[in-house]
């Protein structure tokens, strides 16, 4: 399975992380006044195959399109919002030629990804199972990054001859937060039928 396409997309966000974690995110000495809490939007990617809400933007985000390196004609699309100083919500896509991705996905499949991109990530993950995402089956982890410095929340499902990862990544305890839920539960696929087996919902 072509996984070190997780490990590039797990890179690209832990770069940014590392960024926002870096000096420019050390707090004021002075008392900050409370944020207005973030206006969330929803945006519909067609031409990618999904529906996703992101806090804080009024403009469709575009994505960072890019071959994966040994997997030709293999393409990732990294659709990536960051929100304040220290927090990300991203939405990564493979596309894969037709009839070339993993199908079914199974459970295996999934727990590789996530292996894949928590070294990618450099993070350690706490919790995962399988979870229920857009009425298909999926799964879901959520790992730390240091001493418990940032959380990360991660779902995966495919759909046809593409594979989604969602992540958001915050402060302690990001990962079980509203936003990050609310970010996870925003998504919708667009195309395809759901498998009859997985219509039920799983928490």
């Amino acid at each position: 399975m072509p996984l070190r396409s997780f490990a590039l997309a797990a890179a690209l966000l832990s770069t940014l992380l590392l960024a926002l974690a870096g000096p420019s995110a050390a707090k004021s000495k002075d008392k900050p006044e409370a944020p207005e809490p973030p206006q969330w939007e929803e945006f519909h990617f067609s031409e990618r195959g999904f529906v996703v809400s992101f806090p804080g933007i009024t403009t469709k985000p575009r994505a960072a399109s890019t071959p994966v390196s040994g997997q030709n004609p293999l393409l990732q699309h990294d659709y990536q919002v960051s929100l304040g100083d220290d927090t990300v919500f991203s939405v990564v896509v493979l596309e894969y030629p037709e009839g070339r991705a993993p199908n079914p996905a199974r459970p295996s499949y999934y727990t590789k990804v996530i292996k894949a991109y928590a070294k990618g990530s450099k993070t350690r993950v706490r919790k995962k199972a399988p979870r229920i995402i857009d009425r298909r089956p999926g799964y879901e982890a959520m790992a730390e990054t240091g001493r418990g410095k940032l959380d990360h929340l991660i779902d995966i499902v495919a759909n046809g001859d593409r594979i989604y990862m969602l992540v958001s990544a915050g402060p302690r305890g990001h990962a079980k937060s509203k936003d990050a839920k609310r970010f996870r539960d925003s998504f919708r696929l667009l195309g395809g039928s759901a498998p009859p087996q997985s219509t039920a919902s799983a928490d």
